[in-house]
């Protein structure tokens, strides 16, 4: 409810102040994730990442994690950073990735998914417009930039593998849990 709370301030903001943008988007998506039309955690665990609970492997303190930690805190360190390309670099690539899961999912599922029109609208043109602007910009380090797009696709890539990884160490622990079925006897 916080980022859903900051939405129009640091929206309006970010018309005059550039390095606010990817902030400002990332609220639009998580306010639509999680607060209007909401759905995000069965969206993505059942539908996704293919498990029968909504809130398994990814659930609200993860989620907290993942958005706040990782989200405000780069948008805050790419912000904060003006001469440091590799927090924006990190930040527009996982604007993209996020972007890319949305979009992806919901052309093969032909289904909306929660965040699909603000990763589509605004994830999207924000990494790449962010991205091309550091491209082009010949003092950026290429180092620098490298090391953010690096960094940007590793975070991005790594959510999925993670929580798969949790609910294989779930099925090893309860290996006969409800997600398995066994016929009555008899």
């Amino acid at each position: 409810m916080v980022g859903a709370a900051a939405l129009l301030p640091v929206t309006a903001y970010a018309v005059s102040d550039k390095r606010a943008r990817p902030l400002a988007a990332l609220l639009w998506h998580q306010t639509e994730e999680w607060v209007w039309p909401g759905g995000f955690l069965p969206w993505i665990n059942r539908a996704v990442l293919d498990y029968p609970e909504d809130e398994f492997p990814l659930d609200r303190r993860t989620g907290f994690w993942v958005n706040v930690g990782f989200g405000w805190g780069l948008s805050a360190l790419a912000f904060a950073a003006k001469d440091a390309p590799a927090p924006a670099a990190a930040l527009y690539v996982s604007h993209l990735g996020n972007a890319g899961l949305h979009v992806g999912w919901a052309i093969k599922k032909r289904r909306r998914d929660p965040g699909l029109i603000s990763a589509a609208t605004m994830l999207l043109p924000v990494g790449v417009l962010g991205l091309r602007e550091l491209v082009k910009d010949g003092s950026v380090s290429r180092k620098q930039l490298a090391a953010g797009i690096a960094a940007g696709t590793v975070l991005s890539a790594a959510l999925a593998p993670a929580m798969k990884l949790k609910i294989r160490r779930r099925r090893r622990a309860h290996p006969r849990d409800h997600w398995t079925y066994d016929p009555p006897a008899g």
